[in-house]
This record gives structure tokens, sequence and C-alpha cells, in this order.
């Protein structure tokens, strides 16, 4: 009998793309809170609740062999005491539920801005929860998953910015209003990598750390797009082909963080939504993130290009997005 993959989050970005892309394997299955908004091939093999119900849980890690976690709460302004309640506490609720289950494998979906903090170079003394309350939860989960490894196979996969159809909150639905007031600058330069990928791409790195035979521990691997751009080539591009305004100045990454740290305490008192908070910095610290690693251990071939993914986004958006997304929900 195959392995039931458990897909958290399979009405989100990156969870719809995971069983678009495994439409046809019947191990896939759908964990949501409202199996109504799957697409019908899927609705019948779904699970339904919600991940904070600790009963809820605990059904869901007795169905699994493989939880490919998938689901996030995640807001670039929101509260500590949000992400905790809806993200960071559930989550490890699952990870306890899988191992006390006997789960085979955990795949988390994390991102390769880990990997500056991790390695403690970001260009701020702020308290991580004090930059991005979710990023804050992602590494204390990253830190469990390590923790439980000698019990369960981990796999964390650390991927690239998302972009392309069906999103929910991106670094382009936020940045491209923005760019239309004249006030973004470049940090500095704008020189550092935007490690965007489609969320075809990130179906296909989930679908194979679910799957491809590993040996046991724990694996961590980036999982980005055909190509790296920089921040300049991203933003230049949009300059070229779609008419954004190119930023006029730029400004250290110190200064960005202060600006940003103080925008979002003017944000307490004003109505307004802020022109830039510390978590937006946080996305263009430099990652060095490649796919070397998800190549040789998973067989991870991009296929989507990043202006190709950044045409489908912007097309999207245009149908969608007809007021400026919010930071905060």
């Amino acid at each position: 009998m195959s392995e039931r993959i458990i897909v958290t989050g399979a009405t989100g970005f990156a969870g719809s793309h995971v069983l678009e892309y495994a439409r046809e394997d019947a191990r896939f299955i759908a964990s949501c809170r409202d199996a109504s908004k799957l697409p019908e091939r899927n609705a019948h093999h779904a699970v339904e609740g919600d991940l904070r119900d600790e009963a809820f849980v605990a059904r869901l890690a007795q169905q699994a062999d493989v939880i490919c976690h998938a689901a996030a709460w995640a807001e670039l302004n929101g509260s500590v005491e949000d992400s905790r309640r809806n993200f960071l506490e559930p989550t490890l609720r699952l990870i306890d539920a899988a191992v006390r289950h006997g789960v085979k494998r955990f795949v988390f979906l994390s991102s390769v801005t880990s990997k500056p903090i991790e390695e403690r170079r970001l260009h701020t003394s702020l308290p991580l929860e004090k930059i991005w309350a979710h990023y804050d939860a992602m590494m204390r989960i990253e830190a469990k998953l390590k923790e439980v490894s000698d019990r369960m196979q981990v796999v964390i996969v650390r991927a690239g910015f998302f972009t392309g159809k069906r999103y929910a909150l991106g670094i382009l639905p936020i940045l491209l209003p923005r760019l239309k007031t004249h006030l973004v600058p470049y940090i500095e330069g704008g020189k550092t990598s935007m490690p965007l990928i489609n969320g075809i791409d990130v179906a296909q790195a989930l679908v194979l750390a679910s799957t491809v035979p590993l040996e046991g521990g724990c694996h961590v691997v980036d999982a980005v797009g055909k190509e790296v751009p920089t921040v300049k080539e991203v933003l230049r591009h949009l300059h070229e082909v779609y008419g954004y305004p190119m930023p006029h100045f730029s400004v250290p990454f110190g200064f960005a963080y202060l600006f940003a740290h103080a925008m979002r305490a003017l944000h307490r008192v004003l109505p307004f939504d802020p022109l830039i908070v510390p978590s937006v910095v946080l996305l263009l610290e430099e990652t060095h993130a490649n796919n070397d690693k998800a190549e040789a251990l998973l067989g991870y071939k991009p296929k989507v290009g990043w202006k190709e993914s950044i045409a489908m986004q912007i097309e999207e958006m245009n149908t969608r997005q007809h007021t400026p997304m919010r930071m905060n929900k």
C-alpha cells in the first residue's frame, strides 16, 4: 500500500500547487479548514479541520506516513502573539504528534532567508521577533525539527520568494504599489539577490522532498527558480516591461532597518499602511541561495524563469488586486 502523504494548507499558495503538481498521485491527501475550496478532484481525498485544534492534529498524525507541512500564517507587520497562536504553537504540536504516532517523514516549507538569520549575518541588532514574528516562528520550528530528527526523518525546504498564480502574500504584491510612490529606495544599491520561485517549482520541491528515498536524519535544502536575479535586475525589468518607476536613491541596510522600525511605530497611531516595515528589509538580505543541494539530493530542477514567473504574477494581480495589499490583514 502506498504511503499516505498529508499536505497541510492545501488551499493555500504552496499546498494548492503541490496538489496540482501531484494530481495523478492518490497518495497526496489534502488537509484544510474548508474542503469546499479544493478542486473537485481533491475534495473527496481531503481531511477537514483546523491545525489549532489539538484533537484534529492528533487525528492527522495518526493517518499520515508523511506530513508535508505547507500551511502557514504570516503577516509582514503582524503581532508576535498572533504568529505564535496561529502558526508556531500548532506546528510544534503537529511535530510532537507526528513523532508520537510514528510518522516516517516530516517536510517543512521554510525560507531561504533563514540562512542569513542562522548565520547571524543580518544588518541589525533588533531581536528577530521584532523584525518579523513569522520568521522567528520558522526558526523555532526548524530547531524543533532538528531536535527530533533522530526519531523522525526531516526535510526542511528553504524556498525562495513566492511568485505566480494563487498568491496570498508576497514581495511583489507589497512592492509594486509602493514603487508607484517614487519613495522606495534601493537598499545597498540593489546588489543583493532576489531569489524568486514560482508556485510550480515550490510544488516540485515539496513533492520530491516528500517522496524521494533518503537516508535518515535531517536534510536542509534551498529551492529557488531557474536563475537568481539581483534586486536591481528585477526592478529594471519591472521598469522596462511594465513601466514601474525605478528607485531614485539608495540607503544602507542599517538605515533601512531603523527607518522601517520607525515607520512601524508610527503606523500604530496612524491609519495608513506603512511604506516599509523591518520584515521587508529582511527579505532583501543576501541569502546566497542556490539549487545545488536540492538537485543532488532530490533531483530538483526548476522549470520557470523569474521573468516568466513575474509575468504570471502581474497578470493575476491585474485581475485580483484592485487595491494595494495590506501588510497586516
